[in-house]
């Protein structure tokens, strides 16, 4: 399969591929294994779906009394990595459950940190580099060298804190293995709003700094609130740690998809599943939600297309659940223009360019499904009556306009479906305000027993100091501007078919 790069200011190159913008882009391979002692005896490996990140072959064994490796092989197409910079990666992360249990209620914790980490092995075929962050939730795996294509790699190998994982050496358990596909949007100066105005957007602000609490050179970080506009925060209104787009991050290259959602709920108490459930939404099937069946069998007939209906909650569970943290508003804004100065009325593909609608899919459900017309960039304009197929726009021929892709190679920060994230503003017209409080935490993998994230000063499920971005299927290409911010607040909190999600992680 080809790559095809385009250049932009700053020397950055980002990816763009038929294939690497298809399927669902996380994978679960379940293997049962007897612990006792030092001991593990591997009895079954579990089904999986077919798609370009995969994890197969999860086998644990013993290390020592506290700690097991656990050893797997990874793919996926079209990886690259350009200099030490642009690059994309595999968010991997365990879980496990005791013989007899349904729910995958415990979350592997790994033992050591930073790259390749004692007693990890990158395995065999392509050169990868291992990353554990600090929390130990789950890791990265990179390209070690710069290049492109496939990434195909066995018998990769990490280590599992047993008693970490509340785990004891003599359980039966069953381990399986989740990923996600991410893109690194490095640190920064960039651009907050496009000097465009209005639809409350904020006024074209250089953020020149990790510190949130200083407020940016230039023109203050100002909009045309409803409530009569609003200033960049006092200081003591924002934690020292918020993300304001700076420094590194990960970002999830697309939305979460409909096949992920339904991995999600499957792995969730009978409790937890009934609060995230969101098929029985008014309109669901209408708005192509393909999600079917009953915990803990959920089925899904288009698993690639992306999943709308998100509430707030929704989001925020599967980010806890996957070891991410949702995305702030600025971060938003970098994910989609990095460091290139901002362009009045841009969208997330570097321009102003009004985009062409997609208005239907060829071979529509199928991973191979392929937008109609074929110049199509942008889902948007009620033209689906829905959500459309994760990454469609991409081919081995497009430019990062045609693809309708960011400046790093993240797909649909502009139309589809609204991306949640975490607002700086000094006030929230339609809740308390708490955007500002935000930690910037990371999810430990576990929910309450209601099925909701349980990080400390996240937005709660009503999200107050939310706010969406991006547009969606349903508006027009308007909405889908980079700066737009038309509802800037908490009444977004319920599903809609238009809200879907994407998580990120802090760069370890």
């Amino acid at each position: 399969m080809k790559r095809m790069r385009w250049a932009a200011a700053g020397g950055w190159n980002a990816e763009l591929g038929t294939r690497n913008a298809e399927r669902r882009g996380m994978q679960r391979r379940s293997v049962l294994g007897c612990i006792v002692g030092l001991g593990f005896m591997l009895l079954a490996a579990g089904n999986a779906w077919a798609n370009n990140l995969v994890v197969t072959n999860v086998v644990a064994s013993a290390r020592d009394t506290n700690t097991a490796f656990v050893a797997f092989d990874l793919s996926w197409e079209n990886a690259w990595r350009d200099t030490n910079v642009n690059h994309d990666a595999a968010w991997v992360f365990f879980k496990v459950r005791r013989q007899g249990e349904t729910a995958w209620t415990n979350h592997v914790v790994l033992e050591g940190t930073g790259t390749n980490p004692p007693g990890y092995s990158g395995g065999t075929g392509t050169a990868i580099e291992m990353i554990v962050p600090t929390d130990k939730v789950g890791l990265f795996i990179r390209r070690s060298q710069q290049g492109a294509g496939n990434v195909a790699v066995t018998g990769v190998k990490a280590v599992w804190n047993i008693a970490s994982s509340g785990m004891a050496s003599a359980s039966m358990v069953e381990m399986t293995a989740c990923a996600l596909e991410m893109v690194y949007v490095a640190e920064g100066s960039f651009e907050a709003g496009d000097g465009q105005g209005g639809r409350s957007q904020y006024t074209k602000t250089l953020i020149n700094t990790g510190d949130p609490t200083v407020a940016p050179s230039g023109s203050p970080l100002a909009g045309g609130y409803p409530s009569g506009g609003e200033a960049y925060p006092a200081a003591a209104a924002i934690t020292t740690n918020w993300p304001n787009g700076y420094k590194a991050f990960y970002c999830m290259k697309y939305e979460i998809t409909q096949g992920q959602y339904a991995d999600f709920l499957n792995t969730l108490t009978s409790g937890q599943a009934a609060t995230r459930t969101i098929q029985g939404e008014a309109d669901y099937t209408a708005y192509r939600g393909t999600i079917g069946g009953t915990w803990p069998n959920h089925t899904v007939s288009a698993p690639d297309r992306a999943c709308g209906f998100l509430s707030w909650a929704d989001g925020a569970a599967f980010a806890d659940w996957a070891g991410l943290r949702p995305m702030t508003e600025l971060e938003f804004e970098k994910a989609c223009r990095g460091p290139t100065p901002a362009v009045a009325g841009e969208y997330a593909w570097g321009n102003a360019t009004a985009p062409t609608a997609i208005t239907s899919e060829n071979n529509d459900g199928q991973g191979t499904s392929t937008a109609n017309p074929s110049s199509a960039n942008c889902c948007y304009n009620n033209q689906l009556q829905g959500p459309c197929r994760a990454g469609i726009f991409a081919t081995d021929t497009s430019t990062r306009e045609q693809a309708g892709a960011s400046y790093w190679g993240i797909m649909e920060l502009s139309g589809n479906l609204w991306e949640r994230t975490v607002t700086i503003a000094s006030a929230d017209d339609f809740g308390a305000f708490n955007g500002g409080r935000f930690t910037g935490l990371h999810g430990d993998g576990k929910l309450n027993g209601n099925g909701d994230a349980s990080v400390t000063a996240w937005p709660a499920t009503d999200a107050s100091g939310a706010v969406i971005r991006g547009g969606n299927w349903g508006r027009d290409s308007s909405y889908a501007r980079v700066s737009d911010r038309t509802f800037p607040g908490g009444e977004t909190a319920p599903r809609y078919g238009v809200t879907g999600w994407r998580g990120v992680r802090s760069a370890p």
